[in-house]
């Protein structure tokens, strides 16, 4: 058994460089026999030793070299460039940037997962921001910082910042395989939700007969002007929804709200508000409905247009 040697930074590590590694060792387990010659064994190196790291295998976030063909993986230098959108590599991006289409089989799930992962752990590595805050003292809780929670070392025990990254990686790596599973769905269910619209007369209510997930639906109808509601069924049990198309991804504006009066209300006062008999349920922010009939979810999304 060939051992593979991944060699990157000690101390304190962040997102980018065990992410990094994460991809790499999901690119190695895949297609280690292909581009090792055999089966293979990974060792994790952490360091700042220029002699070693200049003898391992593969070198990710240090060592001042980006040169994929010799497996040297570092952002740190002068002169790497940007993706289109103007957003900078780290050593994660360019990573995936090599390796990325392979482990996904196909350049649309590996171009997904970078946009709705990769860039803006590169971007935040880098020191650009992506996104401004709204009200004062709060930000949203980044995967960066799942992964610093893990530069936290309790005392009186045996844990090290190296054993930690070896958790840290793991963790990433469980989520990057998930991810890449649920993009490669998801791309599937794009493609249903298409031919759907395509085939639906009104295209103001969009009826969705099996579960599809929400980014799947919204990603797909926020690109046409017609659709304003999803009938859908629940996953979870028998019941179905009024779902009101956001204007984009990402968004808590609707294209149109569910009529004020239903805010909050739910059983009863709900079915006399709306004269649906098996209406049990509306949001108080009126971005979704529920009914225990897919008759009764259309007849809601119908009042909805009035």
């Amino acid at each position: 058994m060939k051992k593979i040697e991944i060699i990157t930074h000690n101390g304190k590590f962040h997102a980018d460089d065990v992410c990094a590694v994460a991809v790499l060792k999901i690119w190695i387990e895949k297609n280690g026999s292909k581009n090792f010659f055999g089966e293979t064994k990974i060792e994790i190196i952490r360091t700042r030793d220029a002699d070693i790291i200049k003898s391992g295998d593969i070198a990710v976030d240090v060592g001042g070299i980006y040169n994929p063909a010799k497996f040297r993986f570092d952002h740190h230098q002068n002169g790497l460039g940007k993706r289109l959108n103007g957003i900078p590599y780290a050593a994660f991006g360019l990573v995936w940037k090599e390796y990325g289409e392979e482990i996904c089989g196909s350049p649309e799930i590996a171009e997904e997962i970078d946009a709705r992962i990769i860039q803006s752990i590169d971007a935040l590595d880098n020191g650009v921001n992506i996104c401004e805050p709204v009200f004062p003292n709060s930000r949203p809780y980044l995967f960066s910082d799942t992964i610093d929670a893990f530069n936290f070392l309790l005392k009186g025990n045996e844990e090290s910042l190296d054993k930690n990254f070896l958790a840290a990686v793991d963790l990433t790596k469980n989520i990057l395989e998930r991810e890449i599973k649920k993009a490669r769905a998801e791309i599937k269910e794009k493609e249903l939700i298409k031919k759907i619209y395509e085939q639906t007369e009104d295209k103001r209510i969009i009826i969705l007969d099996r579960y599809y997930s929400d980014s799947a639906w919204q990603k797909t109808l926020e690109k046409y002007p017609e659709p304003i509601y999803v009938v859908r069924t629940a996953r979870e049990n028998k019941l179905w929804q009024v779902r009101a198309i956001k204007k984009m991804e990402g968004s808590f504006e609707s294209c149109r709200d569910l009529p004020k009066k239903w805010a909050g209300e739910v059983d009863a006062e709900l079915v006399r508000r709306t004269g649906v008999p098996d209406a049990i349920f509306c949001h108080n922010k009126r971005f979704i409905a529920v009914a225990r009939s897919k008759e009764g979810a259309l007849k809601l999304a119908r009042l909805a247009l009035k």
